[in-house]
C-alpha cells in the first residue's frame, strides 16, 4: 500500500498550482470534470496533488491535516531550486538513518510541506 494523492482545498488555485509545479517539479495533468474547478498535480504519470477550489478559505489549514510529503532521489537540486527562487524553508536535518535528509515549507494555502531526500 502507497500514498496515492494527498487532495487540498484552496482559494488560491493558481497560485498552488504554481507552487507545485514550480517548486517541487509536479506536472499538471488530466482531472475528471468533478463539475467544480481543480487540479491534478502528477509526479511523472502517478497523481501525487489534488486540488479542489473552494470558495471561501478553508477554516484551518491544518485540521486534522498536518503535512503532506514529497520523497525526492535529488535532495541538492531542489534546495538548489528553492535557494534560486527565494522559497523559504527550514528544518534542514539528516534524519537518524543517516542517509536522508528533510526540510519544510508552506504552500499558498499555509500547508507545512515536508521534502526528503539524500
Amino acid at each position: 500500500m502507497h500514498i496515492h494523492h494527498v487532495n487540498i482545498r484552496t482559494k488560491h488555485l493558481d497560485a498552488s498550482i504554481a507552487f507545485y509545479s514550480d517548486v517541487l517539479g509536479l506536472v499538471h495533468g488530466p482531472r475528471p470534470d468533478f463539475g467544480f474547478p481543480g487540479a491534478g498535480l502528477y509526479d511523472r504519470d502517478k497523481p501525487a496533488v489534488h486540488l479542489n477550489e473552494a470558495i471561501e478559505t478553508p477554516s484551518t489549514a491544518s485540521n486534522a491535516f498536518d503535512h503532506v510529503a514529497f520523497y525526492t532521489e535529488d535532495m541538492d537540486s531542489i534546495l538548489t531550486r528553492l535557494d534560486a527562487m527565494g522559497v523559504h524553508y527550514y528544518g534542514l536535518r539528516p534524519l537518524p538513518d543517516g542517509k536522508t535528509r528533510q526540510c519544510f515549507l508552506k504552500d499558498p494555502n499555509g500547508i507545512t510541506v515536508e521534502i526528503t531526500g539524500p
